[in-house]
Parts: C-alpha cells; structure tokens; sequence
C-alpha cells in the first residue's frame, strides 16, 4: 500500500476523529484560555495535554478500538474534559505546596502519566 493510500484511509479512521476532536478543543482552548488565565503556563500545559496527549493515549494505549467516529468524537470530548479537570486538580494541589513551576510539570507529567495508566486499566 502506497503512502497516499495509508493516508486516505487514516482520514477516514476513528482514529482521525480522536484526533481532529482533541485539536479542536486544543485550539478552543488556547483562545479561551489565552484571554482569561492570568497564569500562561496552565494554558500551553491544557493545550499539549488535549491536543496531543488524547490522541496519543487513544492510538498507543486504548486498547478497545472504537466502531465509530462519532464515537472517536465523543471518546475524545470526554477525556479532553477528564485531562483538563485532572491536570487543574493536580497542578492546583502541587502549587499550593511546591510553588509555580512544580504545579505546572507535575500537573502536566502527572496527567499524562495518570491517563496513559487509567488507560491501560480501563480497558483491561
């Protein structure tokens, strides 16, 4: 199978829709937090985490492989919205007792790391 050939038929994956989903709401993001998070570090963290992190976490550790790519659209909503909670909880907790840079890489290790696990025993 040629290159053009494996690309047209990743178009039309599930796998597309997870990640054209989680860099939607990427994108959302950077607008929406960009313009009323006083703190940029939380932003660019909330951006990696949906618009690569998801898609990574579906592709290399989602192991029950969706039917549908409204299904991929939903999966991806949802863990965009459980990584962002996620990561303001964990980043949230760590600066309150470490200070400004520790809450923003532990947030953003902790939650990639925490999602790539919650993966793994979700569909386990």
């Amino acid at each position: 199978m040629n290159a053009l050939a494996r690309f047209r038929s990743w178009l039309g994956s599930v796998e597309f829709a997870v990640t054209a989903a989680s860099v939607a709401v990427a994108l959302a993001a950077v607008s929406l937090l960009f313009s009323h998070v006083p703190g940029e570090r939380d932003a660019f963290a909330l951006v990696i985490l949906t618009g690569v992190a998801v898609p990574n976490v579906y592709a290399d550790s989602w192991t029950e492989r969706l039917d549908s790519r409204l299904a991929g659209v939903a999966w991806a909503l949802a863990a965009c919205g459980a990584v962002g909670a996620c990561y303001l909880l964990v980043s949230t907790g760590v600066r309150a007792v470490a200070g400004e840079p520790a809450g923003t890489v532990v947030g953003l290790v902790g939650t990639w790391l925490g999602g790539l696990v919650a993966s793994r025993a979700a569909t386990a």
